[in-house]
């Protein structure tokens, strides 16, 4: 049982590693598919791995320490919800001023100039 804790410690850490390096990075469209990707399945095995373990086996430190870790993921997580929700945004704008320039250039005969 002390090795799916420690298991479920590391995949834990490997969650928040993650999370705060795709906080501290700009982001990146091509690799944001793969880093949510990555992260489901993080949190799959995490889950499962919750699931099997005796918690009553776990010390109390253990438990305090994955209680104060995993609300620290949920603050990231928050954190990175706002940054998600910046980037659509900021992409959203983009897409609209292409879309305008493109609308302002259909607006020109080419043909009559010398």
């Amino acid at each position: 049982m002390e090795k799916l804790i420690l298991l479920f410690e590391e995949f834990v850490m490997k969650a928040i590693v993650l999370t705060e390096s795709i906080l501290n990075a700009p982001i990146d469209q091509d690799k944001l598919e793969g880093f949510t990707e990555n992260r489901d399945r993080l949190f799959l095995v995490i889950d499962k791995l919750s699931r099997d373990i005796d918690w009553q086996a776990a010390t109390l430190d253990q438990r305090e320490n994955f209680n104060r870790q995993i609300d620290y993921i949920k603050k990231l997580d928050e954190k990175l919800v706002v940054k998600l929700q910046e980037h659509q945004i900021e992409m959203r704008r983009e897409i609209e001023s292409t879309h305008r320039q493109s609308e302002s250039i259909k607006g020109y005969n080419l043909s009559n100039t010398k």
